[in-house]
């Protein structure tokens, strides 16, 4: 159960994260963020600690060697 909600957690964390991402370096724009590089490093740093997650929720369900 704990890791499908790490799972959940880390994917909703690479939405947003991509979001803030790509607003930062003005792709998306439409917001206070748009073009603002503090975001991009934030974005980027939400995206990294999501492919932690989703590679932590992986190893969870694999069986001991």
């Amino acid at each position: 159960m704990l890791r499908y909600l790490v799972g959940v957690l880390a994917v909703a964390g690479l939405l947003t994260g991509g979001t803030f991402f790509f607003q930062g370096i003005g792709v998306l724009p439409g917001s206070f963020m748009t073009g603002r590089t503090e975001w991009a490093f934030i974005g980027a740093a939400f995206v990294g600690l999501a492919v932690v997650g989703l590679w932590l929720a992986w190893r969870a369900g694999r069986p001991a060697r």
